[in-house]
């Protein structure tokens, strides 16, 4: 009996000494978080009259999205993509959201009712693959308090095409559809690099690619918030 006991206290104090050091984790990773969301970089110094081609980031309220032209004189997301040709005639969705994420988080919560703890669990600890999450969207209007309006001259939007097409996963030349998904018509997956988890989300993501063109960023966040301070945003 006394051996019992002695073995079950071991046990408790083993589970409470990883929880304590679990807390103590998440404690020290969102200071971490808070205060490198909060230092900015600083953009690159252009003319304003270079600045002609216009992209925007979005947000759901949690994730967010890169927002660029279907097509422009520098390039052509719907040929590079392999997309159908009828998007470029579609006259009121002429934009591509593009997001980065977790596959199965992506794939497998269509919406918040459909979380499920084992899905967050592996997309915060880098236990799966990731997508590229792209929706065929109207241009989006800028004074949306969710909405970031940049203006890029043409150097900077090939360094941000260069750094999202960087990001699909390829198998040669090709980029890799996931044609098997719960979203509508307007919605296109793809496999993509890295993995998503703590240290590198998909708000990290969105920041890497503001720092790729030049723009105001982070030196590093988890969450959109500080993407949106660095551009006087306080959004919910």
């Amino acid at each position: 009996m006394k051996t019992i006991k002695k073995y079950s206290l071991h046990t408790w104090r083993t589970v409470r000494i990883t929880l304590e050091c679990f807390v103590g984790f998440l404690l020290a990773f969102w200071c971490f978080a808070v205060i490198l969301s909060r230092i900015g970089t600083s953009p690159e110094i252009v003319s304003e009259q270079n600045k002609k081609i216009t992209v925007y980031i979005t947000s759901n309220g949690i994730h967010t999205d890169v927002v660029m032209p279907l097509q422009t004189k520098e390039w052509n997301w719907v040929h590079a993509l392999k997309l159908p040709d009828s998007l470029l005639h579609d006259s009121i969705r002429t934009h591509l959201a593009v997001g980065w994420g977790d596959k199965g988080f992506f794939l497998e919560t269509k919406s918040w009712a459909d979380v499920k703890v084992s899905v967050v669990f592996k997309a915060a600890f880098h236990l799966r693959n990731s997508a590229m999450h792209l929706v065929h969207v109207p241009k989006p209007d800028k004074r949306q308090p969710q909405t970031i309006e940049l203006k890029l001259t043409a150097a900077q939007y090939r360094r941000l095409i260069e750094f999202v097409q960087a990001s699909f996963s390829k198998n040669g030349n090709d980029v890799q559809m996931i044609t098997e998904h719960p979203y509508g018509r307007y919605n296109y997956f793809y496999e993509a690099d890295r993995s998503y988890g703590l240290t590198y989300t998909c708000n990290s993501w969105t920041n890497s690619a503001l720092k790729s063109c030049g723009q105001r960023a982070c030196v590093w966040t988890a969450f959109k918030g500080g993407i949106y301070l660095q551009y006087g945003k306080v959004v919910d």
